[in-house]
């Protein structure tokens, strides 16, 4: 059955995982873009003329320096670069020099504001996966350490492993209840060590789902001493009242895990009460196996654990400095000089839980506590989930399957370019102080003009003859409030050469943004089919608050966000205008 346009991506592989890319964040700030980036527009559409128009001699087509100065300041709204400005140039000499150069892209290089990040681990979004390891579905697929490395790479902070028990070899990694294939969990671990501090220097969190016995428990404890070494953070003893936070957890690993386990019950042996071990179940369909996980609980609380299995588990507890836990309601939750833990919430529970939830009960909830949310059970092709309403409600923790090449992601992806690919965005204060309420009035307006494509010949194969027809759509995503979506008219010309170059120097309607601390542009560009579901060609996303004002250039990305483009046709690209 055909998936809706934008709404799944393939996965990476079923159940091979060949095709698994491990590309970086990091690529792109090494890759030298505008050397490889196509320069060839369409023959009709003066595209310098367009850039410069009201600052040039139509006649003579010469920009002037002051000119020039004057356009850098009121259209580009930056400083001109006098160091570099020659007398006069050719419009389209111009043209390559200021708007095809170096640096020009619709956002500017992100850093680290190092000191927004001493607050407490719950004050931040914090970019989050579900079943890491997993390549593909969620039934058939592999477990791969190279599906961790990926997501560290992309910037994830958050990996999700589910251990079993296994074998002689030690403990597993797998997705219980399906034939998804297993590995290791050392070798998951070691591919953590490598690479967890590669994109970024912020702490990693890993989230057990732990269905392993008491005893495997202890080898995995063992395992993470080993493997991590110094970058294993081990948790003060005492409760902790507020997290620590991501700058003092600099290069360090973190585990989050339950310090109660299902599979530790308590049976009556020969008339008397006796606590032993269980087996570890792998019955653990995916709801089933995340109500197991830290959700509101109506059915009272645990039994308590024997003095024996509690000392017996304790290598691992011992290391757990994110505890997960459950609570019956949120004033017991939020008792004064309780400890602070971390819960899990499925998708439609958190929309559920929201809807029932004053916005400032919420907000003081999840300004000292962690939130996480997942994916829903029938999610099995490993599709997501918007995560804007998670984001909405002040949830840290919005996990995704990274191997899923979706909107959601692209989204995710674009959120988390802000401060400097860190993983760690702070939330805006409405999310954060119960006495701020949510911003009723738009803080930022703008429009966007999409005027044309470049390296249109890398399409060439989206149709059976030529270049498609394309149209470009412009979303506001990133929260509920400030959704919206505007959309170019079709482009349709000769199927090739400079031809087959797309232009539209069509300004969209106006955007504006009340939550612009949440909201995410999306670019997504697509063929035209009359006779079926248009098809993807395209995307590119990145935070509202990080947009550059004046003619920018916007790269293009497939679904799985590497740079659409090669040496023959250069890398393909939209020119846009954000006023």
């Amino acid at each position: 059955r055909a998936l809706p346009s934008g709404k799944m991506g393939p996965c990476l592989s079923t159940p091979k995982h060949a095709s698994l890319t491990l590309d970086s964040m990091r690529d792109r700030d090494t890759d030298d873009y505008f050397q490889t980036v196509s320069r060839v527009f369409h023959p009709k559409f003066d595209v310098a003329a367009v850039v410069f128009r009201g600052y040039f001699d139509v006649t003579t087509r010469v920009i002037t320096k002051p000119s020039l100065e004057k356009f850098f300041k009121e259209s580009q709204k930056e400083p001109s670069p006098d160091s570099r400005l020659d007398d006069t140039y050719d419009v389209d000499a111009a043209f390559d020099t200021f708007i095809m150069s170096d640096g020009n892209f619709l956002v500017g290089k992100s850093t680290v504001d190092e000191q927004k990040m001493h607050e407490p681990m719950s004050h931040y979004f914090i970019n989050s996966s579900h079943n890491t390891y997993l390549t593909g579905d969620q039934l058939l697929s592999d477990s791969s350490t190279d599906a961790i490395k990926r997501a560290l790479l992309h910037g994830c902070r958050v990996i999700e492993l589910d251990c079993y028990d296994g074998g002689k070899a030690g403990p597993i990694i797998k997705h219980g209840g399906t034939r998804t294939k297993a590995i290791l969990f050392k070798d998951a671990i070691c591919a953590i060590e490598q690479d967890a501090h590669t994109v970024s220097e912020f702490p990693v969190i890993v989230t057990l789902e732990n269905h392993c016995s008491v005893a495997k428990r202890a080898e995995m404890a063992t395992i993470l001493k080993q493997a991590l070494g110094g970058k294993l953070f081990t948790p003060p003893t005492g409760n902790m009242e507020t997290w620590p936070s991501p700058a003092s957890l600099k290069n360090k690993v973190v585990i989050r895990d339950k310090l109660k386990h299902k599979q530790d019950k308590k049976v009556k042996v020969s008339g008397s009460s006796k606590n032993v071990e269980a087996p570890a179940s792998e019955d653990v369909a995916e709801e089933n196996e995340k109500s197991d996980d830290d959700e509101m609980d109506d059915d009272g609380v645990d039994e308590p654990e024997s003095l024996e299995l509690i000392d017996a588990s304790a290598p691992l507890a011992h290391l757990v400095t994110v505890e997960n836990a459950k609570f019956k309601t949120f004033a017991d939750a939020m008792t004064p000089g309780g400890k602070c833990f971390s819960c899990s919430w499925g998708e439609a529970k958190l929309l559920s839980r929201v809807a029932k939830t004053e916005k400032q009960t919420m907000t003081k909830f999840t300004e000292k506590h962690l939130l996480r949310c997942y994916p829903a059970g029938h999610r099995f092709l490993s599709d997501n989930y918007d995560p804007s309403p998670a984001w909405q409600a002040g949830a840290q923790m919005v996990a995704l399957n990274f191997q899923a090449n979706d909107k959601p992601m692209w989204v995710n992806r674009g959120k988390f370019t802000a401060n400097g690919d860190a993983g760690y965005i702070l939330k805006p204060k409405w999310l954060l102080d119960p006495a701020v309420g949510e911003p009723q009035k738009p803080s930022k307006t703008f429009a966007v003009t999409v005027l044309a494509g470049a390296g249109w010949e890398n399409f060439k194969f989206a149709e059976l003859v030529g270049a498609p027809d394309t149209y470009v759509k412009v979303s506001v995503t990133g929260n509920v409030v400030d959704g919206k979506t505007q959309q170019t008219n079709v482009f349709c010309d000769q199927r090739s050469g400079p031809h087959c170059q797309p232009f539209f120097d069509q300004t969209l309607f106006k955007f504006e943004t009340k939550q612009t601390e949440l909201a995410v542009l999306l670019f997504t560009v697509f063929d035209k089919d009359t006779v079926s579901q248009d098809d993807f060609l395209a995307q590119y996303s990145c935070p509202v608050s990080m947009l550059r004002h004046g003619t920018r250039v916007l790269p293009l990305y497939d679904e799985s966000g590497l740079y659409i483009g090669n040496g023959k046709y250069g890398k393909a690209c939209l020119l846009v205008k954000i006023e």
